[in-house]
């Protein structure tokens, strides 16, 4: 505000155009300074009920506000150096002028470096845009010297043309950082480096298979993130949440204006699936399937690729002649032999959990179906998920 009341002084009393074009720069700079600083305020509200996300945006809104504020102030200086060409003067006060100038760059420049340090410190998007804005501010003040000293030395077109570029250049930087605004409002993704970054870091992780479907967006100072996480299709329940949250550690540590990261896990995509199928005879594929499953006499275990039988043998069942805990021994047969499917008729709660824990996907039998009819329905996807509580209903 200081440098905006002296430049618009020394240019009115000097007659200087493209001084009086700077101070209207400088006072843009004083109202976007007090919209950054509300901006920052209320971004760190913590959350509500009615805005559970939090106000970051705020920010961001913020920026936008700052850069339709010096757009606008770059049309001004266009128009009143367009008027001071139809009828140019002469600069007076030539001593006053050139030290306001330099003043004023050498104060900007200084502007500059304290809001970059800082924004970049507190990763905040609308004081990194306030920095360059700073740095219009050099550039401006070094055009203001240059165009009084060049009117002093004879070149009375000087003056106006230098607060015509003045005004190019504030409009340029406006419509530049409305544009990063909108983007970010949109959550559009303005940094695929730090894209790249999460799924190397991810992909270094023990257990992790794959990283796919990265997303990444930024809402004022801030970063949210998702990503789809592939792990070994045997992987525990409880390995699978210690490996979601090294992911989130080790990306939060390297990128620390991530705020959170959405981690979805998911089985690997393999090319060989094994079922296993309780049977009543070892008959291979021609065998009928058994409605027992810890009573069953046989297991017969197949491995499918893309639909198709590839290898086959059956396993007779040493829990069938057991008093006691059939279901539970038939459980561990199935997760010894390293079976992805189990389909059966139904299935207790013990022996449903131990094949959970060894991440054995349970499908319900139909029993009326031969075997091949049974992979048929299996490869289209046809089979509902057996639970506990559907066998308390049968």
């Amino acid at each position: 505000m200081g440098l905006a009341v002296v430049k618009a002084t020394v240019g009115y009393l000097s007659g200087s155009v493209a001084l009086s074009a700077d101070a209207v720069h400088s006072l843009s700079d004083t109202f976007t300074i007090v919209a950054v600083w509300l901006g920052l305020r209320l971004s760190k509200r913590k959350p509500s009920e009615r805005f559970p996300y939090g106000f970051y945006r705020v920010e961001t809104f913020t920026f936008l506000l700052v850069s339709v504020i010096i757009a606008v102030s770059g049309a001004q200086i266009l128009i009143e150096s367009f008027q001071r060409a139809l009828a140019p003067h002469a600069v007076t006060f030539i001593t006053v002028t050139l030290p306001v100038a330099a003043f004023s760059a050498l104060v900007s420049w200084s502007l500059f470096q304290y809001k970059s340090n800082v924004g970049g410190e507190i990763k905040s998007q609308a004081l990194m845009g306030e920095a360059k804005h700073s740095m219009v501010d050099i550039w401006s003040s070094a055009l203001v010297f240059v165009g009084i000293l060049a009117q002093y030395a004879g070149f009375s077109w000087a003056e106006p043309v230098v607060g015509f570029l003045i005004g190019l250049l504030v409009i340029r930087l406006g419509l530049g950082m409305g544009k990063n605004a909108i983007l970010v409002l949109l959550d559009a993704c303005l940094e695929p480096k730090l894209v790249s970054q999460m799924r190397n870091i991810a992909a270094q992780v023990d257990g992790v298979k794959g990283v796919h479907d990265i997303k990444a967006r930024r809402s004022g100072s801030f970063l949210f993130g998702e990503m789809h996480v592939e792990l070994g299709s045997k992987t525990p329940l409880d390995k699978v949440a210690i490996i979601s949250v090294t992911i989130e550690d080790r990306i939060k540590s390297s990128i620390t204006e991530l705020d959170s990261l959405l981690i979805q896990t998911e089985p690997s995509k393999k090319d060989v699936y094994r079922i296993a199928i309780p049977v009543e005879l070892d008959n291979g594929l021609n065998s009928k399937a058994s409605e027992h499953f810890g009573k069953s006499p046989y297991f017969l275990f197949i491995d499918v690729r893309e639909g198709n039988p590839t290898n086959w043998f059956s396993v007779e069942n040493p829990a069938a002649r057991l008093n006691r805990k059939k279901g539970l021994k038939a459980a561990h047969l199935i997760a010894r032999h390293n079976a992805d499917v189990l389909i059966a008729k139904e299935v207790g709660e013990g022996p449903y959990h131990v094949l959970r824990d060894n991440s054995t996907q349970i499908l319900e039998l139909n029993t009326q179906l031969e075997i091949k009819q049974i992979l048929n329905a299996f490869t289209r996807k046809e089979m509902r998920t057996l639970t506990p509580a559907e066998k308390k209903q049968t």
